[in-house]
């Protein structure tokens, strides 16, 4: 039941690798998502050039780096599991700025080790969009919009 702003208009984002794609990498914004006291102000925010986007991944997950420069309060606590199996992490609550300028709110995030990257989109965000990655022409192509306008026929 996350909420999004911006206008209530949908909103796309295409992406063009020459080559294919190893991984989808965008850009992102993360922001507590706290009640911000200073009115007019931007809220404390981290951009990262590294959030990848994680089809195998159930939910999303932030690296300790964005807890840290955001003081991010713990949520609660909950089970990952991952290459090296289960473990129990804390969660966090935050907002997610999309590439094509969509914030959602109200997102509960994992934190967690991420070697290569600052933030994992994972299904929780993946599946409020329509989502689709192509590779014709030796090129990845890779586009969202939001909210998905549903009722494709196969």
């Amino acid at each position: 039941n996350h909420k999004t702003s911006r206008r209530h208009i949908m909103s796309s984002f295409n992406l063009t690798y020459d080559g294919f794609a190893d991984a989808i990498i965008t850009n992102a914004i993360v922001v507590s998502d706290k009640e911000q006291n200073d009115v007019g102000c931007f809220p404390p925010h981290f951009y990262t050039d590294c959030a990848a986007w994680d089809t195998g991944a159930q939910f999303t997950l932030i690296s300790p780096r964005i807890v840290e420069k955001l003081h991010l309060t713990p949520y609660r606590e909950g089970g990952i599991m991952g290459i090296g199996g289960k473990k129990t992490v804390k969660t966090y609550k935050i907002a997610i700025g999309l590439p094509n300028g969509i914030l959602i709110h109200d997102v509960e995030v994992y934190c967690s080790d991420l070697d290569d990257y600052d933030m994992l989109i994972g299904m929780d965000i993946i599946t409020m969009t329509d989502f689709c990655i192509t590779n014709a022409d030796l090129r990845t192509k890779f586009s969202f919009r939001i909210p998905s306008e549903g009722g494709l026929d196969f």
